[in-house]
């Protein structure tokens, strides 16, 4: 009785590990008649359960089938475009990033021990020859990828061109190191779609990169800003800023704000005035460098410098909207600290107190903000300070039309 339980439990393990084998030999048939991806992934499915066996997931045929049949499926359509035939091109993009992706599956597992224990490769060259051979193709089918707004895939795409040069899974038939140039602008369409696909730590390494290389698109160095921004990164902030500020100079100021915005967070006001005080002196008509100078001193609250700042700001450029928008502000502030200085005065001393010192500054502030909302129609903020200072002022009509648009 314990013979045969035991026979039961070998025959059946048998079957299973072959039914594994059947599964590959399957899956092959099915890859060989696929002219769709549509076919092309039902054969995936069919060889799925391979790639988690014991018996065929460290073999290299495993995955160069479906890898194989990728790079097939995205001949067979490019010949197809090629001679005039409406084809889908996300779906050549698909079966080019699966060629890929399994076939550098394959080549990690394809190592084969002959009876002399020598170890060998049995499908390396083929593979790397694929690989290599498709190269140029990875950059139309990150093109195709980002006009479907499928910006995860755009990034893989561009991401394999990128690891293809040189790489030394790929032996000898690796091509050529690219140009900087070239893997410049690659990286920043890298960083960019894997900035729309929310993949900031991926976009940022890209934009990592690009500063490393060089390039010459301020944009670029607005866009790793963002990024850095929007990941609470400041230490890539402040490289990112330097970085540009470094290659462009200050013909663009924001880059030097930037850097001057990064050491005011970080308290480093001496430095902050120091590369301040310096742009100042050789551009003194710059309103920016002005606005930020104000900035720096509000931080250290040296609130009358700062709102003489922000008033040679807005005089320089009126039609900045932070220019307005911050000396508006600063007036506001001065009111309310007038207004906390008389909490002792009588009614009839507040009143005339009030009307000959406080309410001038009011009035003055609305013209500001006014602007600034005019100027930026998204600038709730002055909308905010409108509201409170037109409630003050009791001017019904106007407080009505402010909180009409803040309910907008």
């Amino acid at each position: 009785m314990k013979k045969i339980c035991v026979l039961t439990i070998g025959m059946f393990a048998a079957t299973s590990m072959t039914a594994q084998v059947a599964v590959v030999k399957e899956a092959e048939k099915a890859f060989k008649s696929a002219d769709s991806y549509a076919a092309y992934q039902k054969a995936v499915e069919t060889i799925t359960p391979a790639f988690s066996s014991p018996e065929t997931d460290k073999q290299a045929q495993t995955y160069w089938i479906p890898g194989k049949a990728g790079f097939k499926l995205y001949d067979d359509l490019f010949a197809k475009k090629s001679f005039g035939q409406d084809v889908n091109l996300v779906d050549m993009g698909n079966a080019l990033l699966d060629g890929f992706n399994y076939g550098m599956k394959a080549l990690a597992v394809d190592t084969v021990v002959d009876a002399k224990g020598k170890v060998k490769t049995k499908y390396s060259k083929e593979i790397a020859g694929q690989i290599a051979g498709h190269e140029n193709d990875f950059i139309n089918a990150g093109a195709a990828f980002w006009d479907a707004r499928d910006f995860k895939k755009a990034y893989e795409a561009f991401t394999a061109y990128l690891v293809i040069p040189e790489n030394p899974a790929l032996g000898k038939l690796a091509p050529q190191a690219l140009p900087d140039s070239t893997v410049a602008s690659i990286e920043y369409n890298r960083a960019l779609a894997a900035w729309q696909a929310e993949m900031l730590p991926q976009a940022a390494e890209a934009f990592d990169k690009i500063m490393v290389i060089g390039y010459d698109d301020p944009q670029a160095y607005d866009y790793a800003y963002s990024v850095a921004y929007g990941m609470k990164d400041e230490p890539r902030k402040l490289r990112y800023s330097q970085t540009a500020l470094e290659k462009f100079g200050t013909k663009d100021p924001k880059f030097l704000q930037r850097v001057v915005n990064s050491y005011i967070e970080a308290k480093d006001f001496d430095k902050a005035t120091k590369m301040l005080n310096e742009a100042i002196a050789s551009d003194p008509n710059n309103a920016a460098y002005y606005l930020s100078l104000g900035v720096l001193k509000e931080q250290q609250n040296d609130f009358k410098g700062a709102k003489e700042d922000y008033k040679k700001a807005v005089d320089l450029d009126a039609t900045n909207t932070f220019n307005n928008l911050y000396y508006g502000r600063m007036l506001v502030q001065e009111y309310d600290a007038l207004d906390q200085k008389a909490a002792n005065m009588s009614q009839a001393e507040y009143n005339k107190y009030n009307y000959e010192n406080m309410r001038p500054l009011l009035v003055e502030a609305t013209k500001y903000l006014e602007k600034a909302y005019e100027l930026d129609n998204e600038q709730t903020d002055a909308l905010r300070y409108l509201k409170n200072i037109y409630y003050v002022l009791n001017d019904g009509d106007n407080l009505k039309r402010v909180e009409a648009l803040l309910a907008q």
